[in-house]
């Protein structure tokens, strides 16, 4: 695949021009063609004329893909110290901010807990605790469309609610980092943690 460069030449046909014309690559925010939105800052080839938007090379799709992407929003009411589990938890990697870090820690374990049958199956058992009861925090978490499709999985296959799903997978968190760490399990999760900070 052809990387262009900054200030790069190439040709292209215009639409505003309706002709062949020379154009240079150049950083833009360019239209949704929705019209709802931009991306930002991405490199586009412009017409040397009338800086049109000739082209968009195939490096900056993702970009595009990205503000494209649905993202999807997981609420739930939790007890305060599963929040203070959490951030003790991603305190543990001194790595970066512990509340920063705490939703990249739950979105690895809905991926672990969608492929581990064993942590799939502790889940109910931590949701059904009395540890798990309560409900004085608000946590919101945005997940991609993958995720939030394993999320769903994840419910159906544990017949969870979503409030319960995440008191389990904390409560997992707990388990795994608190009070029963591996060094496996930990040397995975600082590579996580790392990425994520």
């Amino acid at each position: 695949m052809k990387i262009y460069t900054e200030g790069e030449k190439s040709k292209g046909l215009c639409q505003a021009c309706k002709k062949l014309v020379p154009t240079t690559f150049k950083v833009s925010s360019v239209p949704l063609s929705s019209g709802k939105g931009n991306v930002d800052n991405i490199l586009v080839g412009k017409c040397d004329h009338c800086d049109h938007t000739v082209s968009i090379p195939q490096q900056s799709s993702p970009r595009i893909k990205e503000v494209l992407a649905k993202k999807h929003s997981i609420e739930v009411r939790l007890p305060i110290h599963l929040l203070d589990i959490l951030i003790l938890a991603c305190d543990q990697f001194h790595v970066g901010s512990p509340d920063q870090l705490k939703d990249s820690l739950v979105r690895h374990y809905i991926d672990l807990a969608d492929s581990d049958k064993k942590i799939s199956q502790n889940l109910k058992k931590f949701s059904e605790s009395e540890f798990a009861r309560g409900s004085s925090y608000r946590l919101s978490l945005k997940v991609n469309e993958v995720l939030y499709e394993r999320f769903n999985h994840l419910m159906s296959h544990t017949k969870l609610t979503k409030t319960q799903l995440l008191k389990g997978l904390i409560l997992q968190i707990n388990e795994d980092i608190l009070q029963k760490p591996t060094k496996k399990r930990i040397r995975s999760l600082e590579k996580v943690m790392l990425v994520s900070a």
